[in-house]
């Protein structure tokens, strides 16, 4: 069974800054509008009277710190773990609902000593409420990063086909007659995160493609010499355009030219790669695309 990848959105750095903010920030109002509303598990909630309005605080406080530190952990974890995928991503945001729901429900049945409900209804209601403050954020961002995604990537598409459409213009007759388009499928073509044509190379001159935070830095053979071209992109957006071409994806910060790997050494603490260009680091391997690597540099 194929496992459902993440989407690369939902796991940004800039992201998850992102929604953590607008998420807190909307629970916050969420629980202004509610707590007047309420007279059950939130009784104790309140803006306005010192004693509560420490727990409150402290409640509010505690919880963001605690999204921060997950949200951390959920980056670093989904950087390290080879199947971090669009499940886990659910079941952790999940999970940090819950947890945030049972500390509430904690603090109302042994610090505030709510005894007007029951456990059940407190816990149950306590998750519902932190559901509704985090969920709807949680959703509302998530979809949001979804629709930018499909559009900087259409925008990318509609460049690609806009350049080619171009090229095309460049057409030749043979004897009979007949155009003949000159576009070279050797040249890969790199645009910005905004779909912009940036760079064009031949694809023999490519070395690697290395992502560094929001840019990407191609490696690539200048005249006999080593020469790289930094552009602002995510490497999944440069991968998913160069689908069917010797560029391959071997590590989450590495994209290579299989036609340029001279070999492939099994070290101790994994796959590395070299070229056949002196001067290039060693690309490591790791082990969600080394099959695929290796079957495609055996086969060259």
């Amino acid at each position: 069974m194929t496992r459902k990848k993440l989407p690369h959105y939902l796991i940004e750095k800039n992201n998850l800054i992102v929604q953590v903010t607008i998420s807190v920030l909307f629970a916050i109002a969420f629980l202004a509008v509610y707590i007047p509303l309420s007279d059950t598990t939130t009784a104790w909630f309140s803006l306005e009277e010192q004693d509560k309005f420490i727990y409150t605080a402290f409640f509010v406080i505690f919880s963001t710190i605690f999204l921060i530190f997950s949200r951390v952990m959920m980056f670093y974890m989904s950087k390290r773990l080879i199947r971090f995928t669009l499940p886990i991503f659910i079941i952790w945001s999940l999970a940090e609902i819950v947890l945030i729901g049972l500390f509430h429900a904690y603090i109302s049945l042994r610090i505030m000593h709510v005894q007007e409900y029951t456990h059940a209804l407190i816990i149950g209601k306590s998750i519902l409420i932190t559901f509704i403050a985090l969920g709807f954020p949680f959703i509302v961002t998530d979809l949001s990063f979804a629709l930018l995604d499909a559009q900087r990537v259409l925008k990318i598409a509609r460049s690609v086909i806009k350049f080619n459409d171009n090229n095309n213009q460049n057409t030749q007759k043979n004897n009979a007659g007949e155009q003949i388009v000159t576009d070279n499928p050797d040249i890969i073509n790199f645009h910005d995160y905004t779909g912009a044509l940036k760079f064009t190379v031949k694809l023999e001159n490519i070395y690697y493609i290395k992502a560094e935070g929001n840019y990407v830095n191609v490696l690539y053979n200048n005249k006999g010499g080593i020469s790289s071209f930094v552009l602002r992109n995510k490497i999944q957006a440069i991968e998913d355009s160069l689908a069917g071409t010797p560029l391959m994806r071997c590590h989450r910060t590495y994209i290579v030219n299989s036609n340029n790997i001279k070999l492939i050494r099994n070290e101790s603490d994994g796959y590395y790669i070299d070229f056949n260009q002196t001067g290039l680091e060693s690309v490591p391997v790791s082990n969600t695309y080394r099959e695929k690597i290796v079957k495609r540099f055996t086969e060259i």
